[in-house]
C-alpha cells in the first residue's frame, strides 16, 4: 500500500522544505501532491523548481495538482482563476442567461490553453504526474453558445454535460501521456461525485482514481468511509486502475482527534492501493498532535519500503518566451524515471 502526502506549504525556505520532506519520507510516504495556481509559476518559478527537486532527491515522487484552473478544480488557496477573469465569455451560462464563475470545459480556447499549461509543466519541471482535484461536476446545465451548438437537442443538454466532462478529462489525461509517456495521471473525487466512477474508469489514460473520505465535513456517519472507499476500490479493480483514499486530518478539534484512528482503520479495511492525507494542514486545533497521530497511523501500514530515485541527467534550462503558446516551443526535460 503506497502513501501520498499533500504538501500545501511554501517552497521559499530550502532548509525548512528539506526538513518537511524528510519527515514525510520517514512516515513511509513515497509521493507528495503539490498544488499550483495559475500565477505561481510566473512569480516564483525558481522556488518551485528547487522545492520539487528537493522532494525527488529525497525519494518522493511529485504529483502536481492544478489549483482552481478555470475555477474547475479544487486548490488550497481560494483565489479566482486568472483565465476565467480574463475570458468572461468562457463562463458557464444557465438557462436564464446568467453567468456563473466557472469556465465551460467545452470552450476550445480554454482547453488549448489548459493543455498547453500541462505540457509546459511536464517538460520544464521535476514532476512525475498530474492530479486533478475535485473537478466541478455538471451541477449546472450550461446553455452557452458552445454547448448549444454541440448539443442542439435542448432536452439532452444535462446528459451532454456529463458526457462532455468525461471527454474533457479524457483529453486532458491523454495530453499528459503525450507530453511524457511515463507520467502518472490521477483524479480525486468528492463522495457526491462518485456517480462519475463508472465512466471515469473507462478512460485509458487515467491511472488512479481517488476519493476524499471527509465524512465529518460532510456531516455523515463514519460508516460512510468504508462505503465510499469500497465503491472506489471495486470500480478500479474491475478496470485495472489504482485506488487512492484520502483521510481527513485537517479542520479537527481536540475532541475530533479521537476519530482519526477508527476512520483510518475503516479506510484501510477496503484495501486500497494507496492512502493519502495532508501534512500539517490548516485549521487543526492542535496541528502538531494531529500530525503525530497521522504519522503513527501511516507507519502502521504493512508495506514494502521502496526508495525511488530520479535520474541524474543534466537539466535543460527553461526558456523565457513571450506569450502562453510560446511555452510549447520549449524542449522536453524528462528528469525522472519510474
Amino acid at each position: 500500500m503506497d502513501i501520498t502526502v499533500a504538501y500545501f506549504h511554501p517552497l521559499f525556505h530550502p532548509e525548512t522544505v528539506k526538513r518537511d520532506f524528510e519527515r514525510i519520507r520517514a512516515a513511509g510516504a513515497n509521493s507528495i501532491v503539490y498544488a499550483i495556481h495559475e500565477e505561481d509559476e510566473q512569480r516564483w518559478g525558481k522556488d518551485l523548481e528547487r522545492g520539487l527537486r528537493q522532494a525527488q532527491d529525497l525519494g518522493l515522487k511529485v504529483m502536481l495538482s492544478l489549483g482552481r484552473y478555470g475555477n474547475l478544480f479544487a486548490g488550497p488557496s481560494h483565489m479566482p482563476s486568472w483565465y476565467t477573469f480574463r475570458n468572461p465569455q468562457s463562463r458557464v451560462q444557465d438557462r436564464h442567461g446568467r453567468y456563473h464563475g466557472v469556465t465551460c470545459y467545452n470552450h476550445e480556447p480554454f482547453r488549448s490553453w489548459l493543455f498547453g499549461e500541462i505540457e509546459f509543466y511536464l517538460k520544464n519541471y521535476p514532476i512525475n504526474g498530474i492530479l486533478i482535484d475535485e473537478p466541478r461536476g455538471p451541477d449546472i446545465t450550461c446553455f452557452c453558445p458552445v454547448c448549444r451548438a454541440l448539443c442542439p437537442d435542448i432536452a439532452d443538454l444535462e446528459h451532454f454535460r456529463r458526457r462532455s466532462m468525461c471527454d474533457f478529462l479524457g483529453e486532458l489525461f491523454a495530453t499528459v501521456k503525450h507530453a511524457r509517456a511515463n507520467a502518472t495521471t490521477a483524479i480525486v473525487l468528492l463522495p457526491q461525485e462518485l456517480e462519475l466512477l463508472e465512466e471515469l474508469v473507462t478512460i485509458p489514460e487515467l491511472d488512479t482514481v481517488g476519493c476524499h473520505l471527509f465524512w465529518q465535513l460532510l456531516g455523515e456517519e463514519m460508516s460512510k468511509v468504508e462505503e465510499w472507499g469500497r465503491s472506489v476500490v471495486e470500480a478500479t479493480r474491475r478496470t485495472e486502475k489504482r485506488s487512492q483514499l484520502w483521510l481527513q486530518n485537517y479542520s479537527l478539534s481536540e475532541e475530533d482527534e479521537s476519530v482519526l484512528q477508527p476512520s483510518f482503520k475503516k479506510m484501510c479495511d477496503t484495501k486500497p492501493d494507496e492512502v493519502a492525507c495532508y501534512y500539517y494542514w490548516r485549521n487543526n486545533e492542535r496541528p502538531e498532535q494531529v500530525w503525530e497521530i497521522t504519522k503513527g497511523l501511516l507507519r502502521s501500514i504493512p508495506r514494502k519500503q521502496l526508495f525511488w530515485r530520479h535520474s541524474t541527467r543534466p537539466r535543460i534550462p527553461a526558456i523565457s518566451l513571450p506569450g502562453v503558446n510560446a511555452r510549447e516551443a520549449q524542449g522536453e526535460t524528462d528528469s525522472s524515471q519510474p
